[in-house]
């Protein structure tokens, strides 16, 4: 009995020791890989940083026939860390290079990898090589894949390629729920203007949530060449939206695409039958500053709610038309734009 217990013991110590060899063994040769990537990535990173800051189409010598996936892979990753920073014509020289030396069509294949979070950081590296082509492929990760969070990083990456034809795909996620509203804001705000012909018909939406974020969208984004026709979505959504929230970012949006029309809608906000509406109707007012929104301004000083009473007196110090006013509201609205409140 004793003896069997002995060798089972030895047998447990030897399978023990076996494991802690194995172990040991898989830890140098991750530090090995990894010190073999990181000289890699140190090798082309120079090149990397010299192709994209500069107005040169012909890329360094380093990046010029890399012969094996280690390095392509390398020059892909910084490319991807770099790409992401800049803009306009080394833009779309970057996204040239990568398309014809083939990193694109690499990410592209990984997002259909099993493991997700090669999926998202395919996603993420299509999005940082601005690559237009792939706008489908990342609207397929948008609508298809399992992950949300492959799903955000898609998100974001359509915004990144910054290219209209991810507009209405963004949008559709907005509607389904299947990516954060503030993703998808963001990602439309960095598409930026081109977007504004789908978020005009976004105003009109079923869903509240696709509403709020058009309305929000766009106040950043500004009315572009199609000012009649964003004030005009603007304004009924501030006066005629079911939602509170939605009428409340309308309002703010029209404070800041400004003009006439506008200005005339921030007025007929103030008269919402919510109080929420009719402050936000007054900020605009107040960053607007326009004498079209002073006769409502005026009015809103004598609202039932003191909110309301508050940002119509900022307002009226904006306008010139607090004088004469008995609210107990002017000297603090006076401290605040002292301060600098927008």
């Amino acid at each position: 009995m004793i003896v069997a217990v002995e060798l089972l013991a030895a047998c447990q110590l030897a399978v023990i020791s076996a494991l802690a060899v194995v172990l040991t063994c898989r830890r140098i040769a991750i530090a090995r890989a990894g010190r073999h990537r990181q000289l890699l990535l140190d090798r082309y990173r120079d090149a990397v940083v010299e192709f994209v800051g500069l107005d040169d189409d012909a890329p360094p010598e380093p990046l010029a026939g890399l012969r094996t996936a280690e390095q392509r892979s390398a020059v892909g990753e910084l490319l991807a860390e770099y790409s992401g920073t800049v803009r306009g014509e080394s833009r779309s020289r970057v996204a040239a290079f990568v398309t014809d030396q083939g990193y694109a069509a690499a990410a592209a294949r990984d997002l259909r990898a099993r493991r997700a979070w090669r999926r998202g950081t395919a996603a993420k590296a299509l999005g940082d090589f601005g690559v237009v082509a792939s706008v489908g492929e990342l609207a397929d990760a948008l609508r298809l894949d399992a992950s949300w969070q492959v799903r955000v990083s898609a998100a974001r990456a359509m915004g990144r390629v910054g290219h209209a034809q991810a507009t209405a795909d963004l949008v559709s996620a907005c509607a389904g729920g299947s990516v954060p509203a503030g993703i998808v804001a963001q990602a439309l705000l960095d598409i930026g203007e081109e977007a504004l012909p789908w978020l005009l018909g976004a105003m009109a939406s079923a869903e509240q949530r696709v509403r709020l974020v058009a309305c929000r969208v766009v106040g950043l984004i500004g009315v572009g060449a199609a000012e009649a026709e964003v004030v005009a979505a603007l304004e009924t959504a501030a006066t005629a939206d079911p939602e509170v929230v939605v009428r409340v970012a309308a309002s703010e949006a029209l404070g800041r695409v400004g003009g006439l029309d506008a200005a005339l809608a921030i007025a007929a906000a103030t008269a919402d039958p919510e109080a929420a509406v009719r402050c936000a109707a007054c900020d605009a007012a107040a960053r607007l500053a326009a004498p079209e929104t002073a006769a409502a301004v005026a009015r809103a000083l004598d609202d039932g709610d003191p909110e309301v009473r508050r940002s119509a007196a900022r307002a009226a110090v904006m306008l010139g038309v607090a004088d004469g006013s008995g609210s107990p509201f002017m000297a603090e609205a006076e401290a605040e734009l002292a301060w600098g409140w927008r």
